[in-house]
């Protein structure tokens, strides 16, 4: 098996269970709507707040987005035009997948590369959050892990267009 959800023949991806980081992405959204709330709810009802609430939720919501974004991909649901390849017979419009398929990967690598890079600058550069208190890096390394996984995702539905062009030959 190519990835973690079943290929053809087997259950619908998009049912599927959750993946790991699908809980995470969950996990983290609804901390960052409990967060938030509770901060209004202490400004309104006690004229208090938190003050690290702010730099949290937004953290928190932006992993969401970068983990969420893994199991989109797993489960090829991300936004992708597939008019011509569905038009095209059979051979052509695998090709054409593939061809996509490479280009999602090529893309999600080239970010998550990138994220990384930045994730060594801050990490380097040692500097705290003045909110939090925690270290810079400790708020970005959410980017090149998320990244990181969604190309492992994006390189099992690769694998799987190619492998299932082969049987079309």
């Amino acid at each position: 098996m190519d990835s973690i959800l079943s290929e053809e023949g087997g259950d619908d991806p998009v049912h599927a269970r959750l993946l790991p980081e699908e809980y995470l992405a969950v996990a983290l959204f609804i901390g960052a709507t409990v967060l938030a709330g509770a901060q209004v709810t202490l400004r309104e009802l006690f004229n208090i707040g938190l003050p690290w609430s702010t730099e949290t939720i937004v953290t928190m919501m932006i992993w969401s987005v970068y983990f969420g974004a893994s199991g989109v991909t797993a489960r090829r649901r991300h936004v992708r035009m597939d008019l011509l390849a569905t038009l095209a017979p059979p051979r052509a419009g695998a090709l054409m997948e593939i061809a996509a398929s490479t280009c999602t990967l090529l893309y999600i690598a080239a970010i998550a590369v990138l994220s990384w890079r930045l994730f060594a600058f801050v990490f380097h550069s040692g500097e705290l959050d003045p909110s939090t208190g925690l270290p810079g890096w400790f708020l970005v390394v959410g980017f090149p892990l998320g990244l990181t996984v969604a190309a492992y995702r994006a390189a099992g539905e690769l694998r799987g267009r190619v492998r299932r062009f082969g049987q079309l030959l």
